[in-house]
């Protein structure tokens, strides 16, 4: 369907517009797939899954707050509350660091071990279904324009702001 029809916009967009829209939409198709086939039944959040799923793969150790943080998806998630949620329900653990006291590991326990196994299957089977009805040539180009995208917009946010008044 078109983005101007499914949103019900009469106009023309301007084409940053067009893809900003069309990005955010189609963001919002993939949460709900993931939301409604994943992360309901197993009663925790997409972020709390990518904090589980980021110190599954990570050192034993552990990982520090800022070293999750900016392995997350939502980079402005709040990391901290994120953890004392995770930690609350028994999922991770706070380990004393001793190479610096000022910042505690994050480790998945054996509980969040379990439960990020269980889901496991049906986020790899919902992610299956994000790239279903693209063929394997379109699925690179899709894949190449996305990267593009985004190192424009780092690029972007790289960028020092103007002063308006210089």
């Amino acid at each position: 369907m078109d983005l101007r029809e499914e949103l019900k916009i009469g106009k023309p967009l301007e084409p940053g517009h067009e893809v900003a829209l069309a990005l955010l939409l189609t963001r919002e198709y993939v949460g709900r797939i993931l939301d409604e086939q994943v992360f309901r039944n197993a009663e925790i959040t997409d972020q709390q899954f990518n904090v589980l799923r980021i110190l599954k793969g990570g050192p034993k150790l552990g990982y520090l707050i800022r070293e999750i943080k900016c392995r997350m998806l939502f980079r402005n998630a709040d990391v901290p509350r994120l953890v004392d949620r995770l930690v609350k329900v028994g999922l991770v653990k706070r380990c004393e660091n001793p190479k610096d006291r000022r910042g505690s590991r994050i480790r998945i326990t054996s509980l969040g071990d379990d439960l990020q196994a269980r889901v496991k299957p049906s986020h790899a089977e919902a992610c299956r279904l994000m790239d279903g009805c693209l063929s394997e040539a379109e699925r690179v180009q899709l894949l190449q324009l996305l990267e593009r995208l985004r190192d424009h917009y780092r690029a972007v946010l790289a960028e020092p702001l103007e002063d308006p008044d210089a």
